[in-house]
């Protein structure tokens, strides 16, 4: 028999799952309902971010004084916000319940700051609403969900407003406190916690990592605290939230139907990534869940309300997929115990013959997404037996085969014709204003895991764009080479990839790819200085979209925030520089020929960063890595960054 609250330390179990991340730690509890009066955690426990699982947090915050009467879901965000504004009329159709569901229209996530090493600088907590002010809406609001960040700090701005009192002690008096979660917080109060989770990198004891998007991302906790907030949302469980509220959370936010197809929209309720499970609820089991990623850090929290159970998993290491999975598993070992065997297989994708004649009428280019960003492919019909789709990438263009299938959709094969193993079925659908949307659906299957369905809109139709060959050419001498972050504070995680890139598309002017940070975005070219998002995308596929411009002094600014220079406009690192002042922002210097393979030592103040990175843009050092050395190779033909407090300085000795 199962114990009746389940606490497992599944450590052998995540260590497998994390074995592409040798030195990853994981931690995974679970509790079944019928021992009210179990533990609730101890300070022996490790304190792990939960990232995006937080947004159920400051849901249940906001859904507090709605309780109360202090908040009503469906008035205006100004109603409590009265100094918000966005560059955009229609923020003032923003509601509180739009904050919550992702239909807000918002851009998406003001990235600044945002995730810092052994730092709770609140800077970008304070910053948040000036950056609004200079942005524009992506959609109307109300129109669709694409998950956004931003909408749940602006969440905790109005705990604050409302209730008098910082986010972090509304927090721990009315959820953590509600609850007998000891170890819950933000980075406010946690700050330095003895007995935080280990962050590895490369085999490396790394600085720990602080979220400081309080409402998106901010919640730090143990793993059985999760689990126990989690039981607050059983049917019954009035702890944190009258029924009411919870149902309303649970409800899907496009419930009541919609002009698209919602089962390739988001399944999110208010806080929550999703509410109906298609696995489950054939067995009539109900479950939320939600999923949160930090950097070195990932969480899932899943709750069966009407079974009493509540499963989170978290980890240093990893990704929240796989947290996900092992949630899962847990989940059903707590059904079986009630009786209930769930059925996760997948669906066999059975292919057809000949590819119907008017579906050929969707030859042409689009912008497809994938977890990687957004990309501009060539859909071609090169006979009746199969589509070819042509992504440009930065380097080169990917050729891939679909061929038709039974179900009216084009599933991804192998050279020999064969459908790949976690292959992309994709069909065509007339959108709006004359747009062509492209839907995808995709069982993902992990070895002694399980099997996770994705399934959302992932492209649209590129409509011309004509600009000038002048313009063109601007963004040409744009791509000539790499341009850095130059804006973050010396303690943000961003410097672990800081690197940009422009492409502009040969093929249809008048676009540019930009690769930022690891992820790629295609933009529209407005002029010589200026790009924006154009994709309509009802998905989050529409996530974290982006403006940029070109300032006068040569830097790029994005509307999220990040700050970027080219590095032609930085000096080579010569023997003869022998300190390097630190400002505000990074000071970056080329690792030319006359100091590559040399060694330097770096005598740097206690709140500055060191980092190097070799030729293909990877990072070799950091000082954020435990108790590095101070000696410090340099790699050939690449780059080193300083960054500090201002004042400081950095007295390199070669």
């Amino acid at each position: 028999m199962m114990n009746k609250r389940l606490i497992g330390s599944l450590l052998a179990v995540m260590m497998a799952v994390a074995a592409f991340l040798p030195s990853g730690s994981m931690a995974a509890d679970a509790s079944d309902g019928n021992d009210a009066t179990a533990d609730n955690g101890s300070s022996e426990e490790r304190l792990y971010c939960v990232g995006s699982v937080s947004k159920v947090y400051v849901t249940a915050a906001v859904m507090q004084l709605a309780d109360k009467g202090q908040v009503d879901i469906d008035a205006p965000l100004t109603t409590y916000i009265p100094e918000f504004r966005m560059a955009d009329p229609r923020y003032v159709k923003i509601t509180v319940r739009m904050l919550m569901d992702h239909t807000s229209g918002i851009m998406g996530t003001e990235f600044t700051n945002m995730e810092l090493y052994g730092d709770n600088d609140m800077g970008s907590y304070d910053e948040l609403l000036a950056s609004l002010a200079t942005q524009r809406l992506k959609a109307d609001p109300g129109e669709y969900a694409a998950y956004c960040n931003d909408g749940f700090c602006l969440l905790a701005l109005v705990v604050e407003r409302v209730s008098g009192m910082s986010y972090t002690d509304y927090v721990v008096k009315n959820i953590a406190g509600k609850t007998g979660c000891e170890d819950t917080g933000t980075p406010v109060n946690m700050y330095g916690y003895e007995n935080k989770a280990p962050v590895y990198k490369g085999r490396l004891p790394h600085d720990y990592e602080y979220c400081m998007a309080l409402g998106s991302g901010g919640i730090y906790a143990a793993a059985s605290d999760v689990a126990e907030f989690g039981s607050s949302f059983w049917t019954g469980d009035n702890r944190l939230l009258s029924e009411n509220s919870k149902t309303a959370m649970a409800t899907r936010w496009n419930a009541s139907g919609s002009s698209a197809d919602s089962s390739y929209q988001d399944g999110s309720g208010l806080g929550w990534d999703y509410v109906e499970q298609v696995a489950y609820e054939r067995e009539g089991v109900k479950v939320e869940g939600k999923g949160g990623d930090i950097t070195n850090m990932h969480a899932h929290l899943l709750v069966a309300p009407d079974n009493d159970i509540s499963v989170s998993v978290l980890s240093s290491g990893g990704s929240s997929t796989l947290n996900r999975l092992v949630a899962e598993a847990l989940l059903d070992v707590a059904l079986e115990e009630q009786g209930i065997t769930v059925d996760h297989s997948a669906d066999d994708i059975e292919l057809a013959g000949s590819i119907p004649e008017d579906l050929k009428r969707y030859a042409g280019a689009y912008v497809l997404f994938s977890m990687g960003g957004t990309s501009i492919a060539e859909i071609s019909f090169p006979d009746s037996s199969y589509m070819q789709v042509d992504i440009e990438g930065l380097t080169r263009t990917d050729t891939h085969k679909y061929m038709y299938t039974t179900t009216g959709g084009f599933a991804e094969v192998n050279d020999y014709g064969m459908v790949k193993n976690n292959a992309t079925v994709v069909f065509f659908e007339d959108g709006k204003d004359g747009r062509t949307y492209i839907k995808g659906s995709m069982d993902m299957e992990y070895p002694e895991l399980g099997t996770t369905t994705m399934k959302m809109y992932v492209g649209e139709n590129l409509e011309a764009n004509t600009v000038s060959d002048d313009v063109m050419a601007a963004y040409e001498n744009y791509s000539a080479c790499p341009w850095v972050l130059t804006g973050d504070t010396y303690s943000s995680a961003s410097y672990d990839s800081p690197f940009m890139f422009f492409k502009p598309c040969e093929k249809h002017p008048g676009y540019v790819t930009v690769y930022v940070m690891g992820q790629s975005r295609v933009l529209k070219i407005d002029d010589a200085l200026t790009v924006s998002s154009f994709t309509t995308l009802p998905s989050s596929s529409n996530r974290d979209l982006v403006d940029g411009h070109v300032t006068p002094e040569g830097s790029f600014v994005c509307s999220n925030g990040l700050t970027f220079k080219a590095l032609a406009a930085f000096p080579e690192l010569t023997a003869s520089v022998k300190e390097v002042e630190l400002t505000d922002g990074a000071s970056w210097y080329r690792i030319g020929s006359g100091m590559s393979n040399e060694v330097i030592t770096a005598e740097r103040p206690e709140n500055s960063t060191v980092c190097v990175y070799n030729k293909y843009f990877e990072l070799v050092y950091t000082t954020h890595v435990t108790d590095c050395k101070n000696e410090i190779d340099l790699p050939e033909d690449g780059y080193i960054m300083f960054a500090g407090q201002k004042g400081g300085s950095v007295k390199i000795d070669s």
